[in-house]
């Protein structure tokens, strides 16, 4: 039978003390959804995770894409992802009921939405519009608001274009290529991509028409919130220093949404001069963004009237300074 003496028990702890200080923590695994794939703002999700600024953070992401802001709260109200990636507007769902939370601004003014038309289309300008069809992912969705805004400002009523509502930006573009529809709302990068290939031309940029916008959102479920705040926590943390490390370092920035997109270098490095500059350093919310966005959901009769932005919002997850 073995003995030991009380001088091999505190070895035995210490040794087992020291172990247990030198293993590595179980990494935390967050589910985060980007309402599209090829949106350039999004694709720094993947940015953070290869330069492995999450993982030093304590936390393994699983970075899924989904085609439209509907479809990603479809799924988080399913419990089926932890952070969401998306449109500012989409925030109006959380007074109808979608179990979220808005963590923090993505971007600000919508510098990377656009209107593309076919290469060979005879619109060469705004005004060229009036009359045609124009497709929108929903008549409640960031595309379809920001493309009335378009439509108000030329002093024009909804009757003077015919919306076309998709499932998502491919099947828009889809269209667009069979000539269904004259042009479409969609992301920067994939049409300077498109204009390379010859497929599409960018059209007109919305980034002039709004300047105090929040045009994307990190959105947290009430759920993972509940259950893993230290986690979300990390998750912000790693987000700002993941925008902070993009700004710092636009070859290895562009290298690796280049990988993820499969888009050409020089579009790439097109877009990221255009919205590296867009990009919320610290989180904050910009009273005025918000309140451009309460007065969007009444405008999109997604709300019968502007709500309370603090009860949609919260910067409790923030890094503290």
């Amino acid at each position: 039978m073995l003995r030991f003496d009380r001088f091999g028990i505190r070895a035995a702890i210490l040794i087992a003390l020291a172990i247990a200080a030198t293993a590595p923590a179980q990494a935390e695994t967050l589910r985060v959804g980007k309402s599209t794939l090829t949106a350039f703002s999004y694709t720094l999700l993947e940015v953070g995770i290869q330069a492995g600024i999450f993982k030093k953070h304590g936390l393994e992401i699983e970075s899924s894409a989904f085609g439209g802001g509907p479809r990603l709260i479809q799924a988080m109200t399913a419990g089926a992802i932890d952070i969401g990636l998306d449109g500012g507007t989409d925030m109006a769902l959380i007074v109808k009921g979608a179990p979220m939370i808005t963590l923090a601004p993505l971007s600000g003014a919508p510098l990377e939405m656009v209107i593309a038309v076919r290469h060979d289309s005879s619109i060469k300008t705004i005004a060229d519009l009036k009359g045609k069809k124009i497709a929108i992912t929903g008549a409640g969705t960031l595309t379809g608001w920001i493309t009335r805004e378009l439509v108000r400002s030329q002093g024009w009523t909804d009757r003077d274009v015919t919306y076309v509502t998709s499932t998502n930006i491919a099947a828009s573009r889809a269209l667009l290529r069979t000539g269904e529809i004259d042009a479409v709302t969609t992301d920067m990068t994939t049409t300077l991509e498109n204009e390379r290939l010859g497929r599409e031309r960018l059209l007109y940029s919305f980034g002039e028409l709004v300047k105090d916008f929040h045009m994307q959102i990190i959105l947290g479920a009430n759920k993972t919130i509940a259950e893993k705040p230290d986690a979300v926590r990390a998750f912000m943390a790693g987000w700002l220093e993941t925008i902070a490390f993009a700004k710092a370092n636009k070859q290895k920035t562009i290298a690796i949404i280049v990988d993820v997109l499969k888009f050409n270098p020089e579009v790439v490095s097109k877009v990221y001069d255009r919205l590296i500059n867009n990009y919320s350093t610290d989180g904050k919310f910009n009273p005025r963004a918000l309140a451009m966005l309460a007065r969007s959901y009444v405008e999109l009769k997604l709300l019968d009237r502007e709500p309370d932005m603090s009860k949609l919002t919260t910067e409790a997850f923030l890094p503290r300074r």
